[in-house]
């Protein structure tokens, strides 16, 4: 703590606890379901409650930490966000509920997509992922960037379609998505098959090139594919950590 407030002075204290629990969550070391004790939290990261209580509450906006009211109504507890593998298949059916009806809306009305950027930002994503399996790195790929670059490839398909409730829709799911994609990409580079990613960055190519073409039918199906990818990864992530933990 004492080095990242020497690097920023000025930064506002809740800021700094909360990317540094956000990294926690995001990494697993802040497990799926568990409570959240301020009075530790604040005690490790030497600082006082009212900083973690700010950033927890941070945490909850964007979705990664949820609160239960205790009955007295005069306090809360924190928990670590979770979800089911029953919540992950509905999830993913939405988002392809969603997102294959987005980019087929793209395909088959490409000028209102801006191609150049949608381009850009599926060769970068890819590019990143083929760096760490090529080495080039020489260090693990820094997944906030890939999962950024994913989710801003999404989002800008559903911005082009110019519906509304497409993107009343998918705003109501997108905290949940990101906070997967993130994992998803973690999971991805932690188990080190180069195979799971350079095709999760092939996938991204497949969807816009099927929209620059002008292939409805077939940049819906690039896009199934592609979220069906990210369903079984994610549960075989969740499934794994799981079964390491009951294990150890």
């Amino acid at each position: 703590m004492r080095e990242v407030l020497d690097k920023n002075p000025f930064e506002k204290l809740s800021s700094i606890v909360f990317r540094i629990m956000e990294d926690a969550i995001l990494s697993s070391e802040l497990a799926p379901g568990e409570r959240l004790n301020v009075a530790k939290i604040a005690g490790e990261l030497e600082v006082s409650a009212t900083p973690v209580r700010e950033a927890i509450e941070q945490l909850c906006a964007r979705g990664l930490v949820r609160v239960e009211q205790k009955s007295d109504g005069k306090y809360s507890n924190y928990y670590v966000f979770d979800i089911t593998n029953a919540s992950i298949s509905s999830l993913f059916v939405a988002r392809k509920s969603v997102e294959g009806m987005a980019a087929y809306l793209c395909a088959e009305k490409n000028w209102n997509v801006d191609l150049t950027e949608l381009g850009r930002l599926a060769e970068e994503f890819q590019q990143a992922l083929r760096n760490y399996v090529d080495g080039q790195s020489g260090i693990e790929p820094d997944i906030r960037i890939t999962a950024e670059l994913d989710m801003d490839f999404h989002r800008l398909l559903i911005r082009s379609t110019r519906n509304e409730y497409l993107l009343r829709m998918y705003e109501a799911i997108s905290k949940t998505v990101e906070y997967l994609s993130i994992r998803t990409n973690r999971f991805l580079a932690g188990e080190r098959q180069p195979d799971n990613l350079l095709l999760l960055g092939s996938q991204h190519i497949a969807i816009y090139r099927a929209i620059k073409f002008g292939f409805p039918d077939l940049a819906r199906s690039a896009m199934d594919k592609h979220i069906d990818f990210c369903a079984n990864s994610c549960l075989q992530n969740r499934n794994l950590q799981r079964s390491e933990a009951y294990t150890g």
